[in-house]
């Protein structure tokens, strides 16, 4: 007669290493989840946070009522010419007006208007001065109002920084460092718009330079 042998029950130590074994398998493979997803921290209430991307740069300054932001300058396509943006915003009851500006390198700079009229483009200087209007703002864009350099001492590229010298009717002189961006990285498309003065709200946005 054939006998049949019962397998033995594993003892206490083989057991225990295999709880070992299956624990740190799982724990291996939560941690590789855990590492491909979002980063994220905690905020002051303990709130998980998820991480973002760091805004790309932009040029900002002040002088007494007068804030400037999101100043860039797209790294221009030929050497001669390239196109100032950034925003203008007068918190005074008198309001101001943008005179003039100077560049480092030096340039010639030139306050201009770009529009768009029956689908013909055309360009003029902005002649007396840019008006700010009290407790508004005024945005110089791709497309509309821009400060136009031209013939800088030398080529300007991505990661540099140029200088504006801005001279305001009340305000003063505004020293604005105004980083070059990606060439047209932060150019607006569309042809719908045209830039103009706002006592209340942004201008929009303007394609073009």
């Amino acid at each position: 007669m054939s006998r049949f042998l019962l397998p033995r029950k594993p003892s206490l130590r083989i057991r225990a290493a295999l709880c070992v074994g299956v624990c740190t398998a799982v724990a291996l493979a939560a941690a590789a989840c855990s590492s491909t997803s979002t980063p994220t921290s905690s905020d002051a209430a303990g709130h998980a946070v998820s991480a973002t991307a760091s805004p790309s740069p932009r040029g900002s300054a002040s002088a007494g009522t007068i804030e400037i932001t999101g100043a860039y300058l797209p790294q221009p396509a030929t050497p001669d010419v390239a196109a100032a943006y950034f925003t203008i915003a007068e918190a005074g009851d008198q309001g101001d007006v943008l005179l003039s500006a100077t560049s480092t390198p030096t340039a010639q700079a030139a306050l201009m208007n770009e529009s768009t009229t029956d689908g013909a483009e055309t360009m003029t200087t902005v002649n007396g001065g840019l008006p700010i209007p009290a407790h508004g703002k005024v945005t110089l864009s791709p497309g509309g109002y821009h400060l136009m350099l031209t013939d800088p001492s030398s080529p300007l590229k991505q990661g540099d920084v140029v200088t504006l010298d801005l001279r305001f009717q009340h305000a003063g002189t505004v020293t604005l460092k105004v980083p070059v961006t990606a060439l047209l990285s932060d150019a607006a498309t569309g042809s719908d718009a045209t830039a103009q003065a706002s006592p209340m709200g942004d201008m929009p946005g303007m394609p073009g330079m």
